[in-house]
């Protein structure tokens, strides 16, 4: 009997270590049904990486991370998947996150020169592909190459040399051998090659309008708001009761709101378009009208912003252009413009029999052109300027700046020749332009010839920070002088009725503008400006001479980017010198 508590504990110590074996057998068929399962996924992975797939690449490699968060030769992979998928700010994040553990040095230092050169950092990328060339394999190979292709792309032929020859020697079959030979025999002989490209580099076009969470739809557009304000101050003379002119001065301020979106630009081999729609709103008061209604207790009666002056203007634009060669292009940008005034909506002490919207104005553009590329940084381009605005309350006011015909008296073309120049390693980029536009009116004593020019710089200052400076210089000349009595340059402004001694006057204005901005890029995709424009138009007629300032602040927000979408937008935009821009 006393042996029986020993004979149970025996049985229950049996059952406890079959029961654990039991356990551990179905633990070790779970994990080895977990390694089968990170195998195939693995495998699948490599795969589509092999074949180019790289979304589907990325998608793999990420649930493989997430049960083998140490498998670093993986995280380079994921993160190549993401260079060559054009995520190119994401790659670069992820290898530096495993650079210091992952095996495959190499791979990894040569990946993030890429992704520096595509993000336009060449000297940093060129530090990564020096560490990547310390090893012998086929990223060091690709490495020292991609050294000797950027020298050469900079003209330092020394050390594109050095290195191209240095690649020749330690890899004479490598994937690069036969590209090195050629840059070798093009330095030699003294000329430049543009067919070497190096390695791939994504399209990061297609990456943004993919995977960037403001991207509306995955093919190429643009959108852009810009919210503004401006206060403006002009001179000028206007006649008094005793037939003489007196100077007098007015200040207004606008509140501005545009916003566009369109389509492009799709490229096609050798073409490229876009077009769109841009809504402008202009909103005109009082310089001190906003202060006072907010001292008056914000009564809608007094509400400072008048329907009456509110404009609003519909433009839709399009662009072609066509690339034959490498330097020569040409295309054609137009567009048609709606402008309405009025508002029946916002409240004003006006009755509301005077809240209406009238059709201000209606304009047809069309500028064809061409251009030569003189190189990567230099392109100039010759522009036809066909415009014709009809003025629908005051149709003696509508004007063109073309006249084939001559039923004006002579043919008349309107030409601007531009030349742009970019400075990358100073972060210039200069425009020149000089014009000839002729506008002529229903009513032909308005009818006048302008020629000009116009310089402007874009300058980054500092990180972020830049600066916008553009300077011009016009003369006018009317085409019908004006009878008065007396002198041209008196103070009066009687035109003689009949009796002599009158004289006719010929009208000649000359003007000058000068504009300074600067900015402050937060993003590619937003950004804040502050800046002042000012007008000095002289005339031999003294009732004609006029000045203005115009002072702006605005904030743009933009896809997929501020500059880009300005240029799109804006592109041949109106003469800075017209006489709209002084009224």
């Amino acid at each position: 009997m006393l042996r029986l508590p020993y004979y149970f504990l025996s049985i229950a110590f049996l059952f406890v270590i079959a029961t654990n074996g039991n356990t551990a057998l179905c633990g070790s068929s779970s994990s080895s049904s977990k390694a089968i399962d990170n195998t195939s996924v693995i495998a699948k992975a490599q795969s589509e990486f092999a074949k180019g797939a790289w979304d589907s690449a990325i998608t793999l490699y990420k649930k493989h991370l997430r049960s083998v968060p140490s498998d670093y030769t993986a995280w380079n992979q994921l993160s190549a998947s993401y260079y060559h998928s054009g995520q190119i700010t994401l790659a670069l994040r992820t290898l530096r996150k495993v650079a210091n553990t992952s095996p495959d040095r190499s791979f990894n230092y040569f990946y993030q020169g890429m992704c520096l050169a595509v993000l336009g950092l060449e000297n940093e990328a060129n530090k990564y592909w020096q560490y990547a060339s310390n090893w012998t394999d086929e990223f060091g190979a690709r490495s020292t190459f991609e050294m000797g292709l950027s020298a050469y792309n900079s003209a330092d032929n020394t050390r594109s040399w050095q290195l191209l020859s240095q690649y020749l020697q330690k890899y004479p079959k490598g994937s690069d051998a036969e590209s090195a030979k050629t840059l070798l025999k093009s330095i030699t002989a003294g000329t430049k090659t543009e067919d070497v490209k190096g390695f791939e580099r994504p399209d990061r076009e297609a990456e943004i309008y993919k995977y960037h969470r403001w991207s509306l739809f995955q093919i190429p557009h643009f959108w852009m708001v810009q919210l503004g304000s401006q206060n403006s101050e002009s001179s000028g003379y206007e006649p008094k009761s005793d037939k003489t002119i007196d100077k007098v001065s007015t200040a207004d301020g606008t509140i501005q709101v545009i916003a566009s979106i369109g389509l492009g630009p799709n490229r096609n081999k050798s073409y490229t378009s876009f077009a769109g729609y841009t809504y402008k709103q202009n909103w005109l008061t009082e310089a001190n009208a906003f202060p006072d209604w907010v001292t008056n207790g914000f009564s809608l009666e007094s509400f400072p912003m008048n329907g009456d002056f509110l404009e609003r203007s519909h433009q839709f634009f399009g662009d072609f252009r066509r690339s034959i060669g490498r330097q020569f292009f040409f295309g054609s940008y137009a567009r048609l413009e709606f402008t309405r005034v009025g508002s029946t909506f916002f409240p004003n002490a006006d009755p509301s029999s005077l809240k209406v919207v009238t059709s201000e104005k209606d304009t047809q553009l069309l500028i064809p052109w061409a251009g030569w590329a003189w190189s990567a940084t230099s392109r100039s381009m010759l522009s036809l300027y066909l415009r014709k605005e009809i003025h629908n309350e005051s149709l003696e006011h509508s004007n063109k700046t073309f006249d084939f015909t001559g039923s004006s008296g002579q043919p008349a073309i309107s030409l601007n020749l531009s030349h742009a120049q970019d400075f990358p390693t100073k972060k210039i980029e200069a425009t020149f332009d000089a014009f000839q536009y002729e506008f002529i009116y229903n009513d032909f004593w308005l009818d006048y010839t302008r020629q000009g020019f116009v310089a402007a710089a874009d300058l980054t200052i500092y990180n972020k920070f830049g600066g916008e400076a553009l300077v011009g210089r016009y003369q006018d000349h009317y085409k019908v002088p004006h009878i008065k009595t007396g002198s041209c340059k008196s103070s009066s402004i009687e035109e003689s009725e009949a009796a002599p001694p009158h004289v006719a006057c010929t009208r000649s204005d000359s003007g000058s503008m000068f504009q300074l901005g600067l900015y402050y890029q937060k993003s590619q995709f937003l950004r804040f400006s502050l800046g002042g424009l000012f007008i000095e138009n002289s005339s031999n007629m003294k009732v004609f001479s006029s000045s203005k300032k115009v002072y702006q602040g605005s904030v743009l927000w933009a896809f997929p980017g501020t500059k880009r979408v300005s240029k799109m937008t804006g592109r041949f935009a109106d003469a800075a010198f017209t006489k709209d821009s002084l009224e």
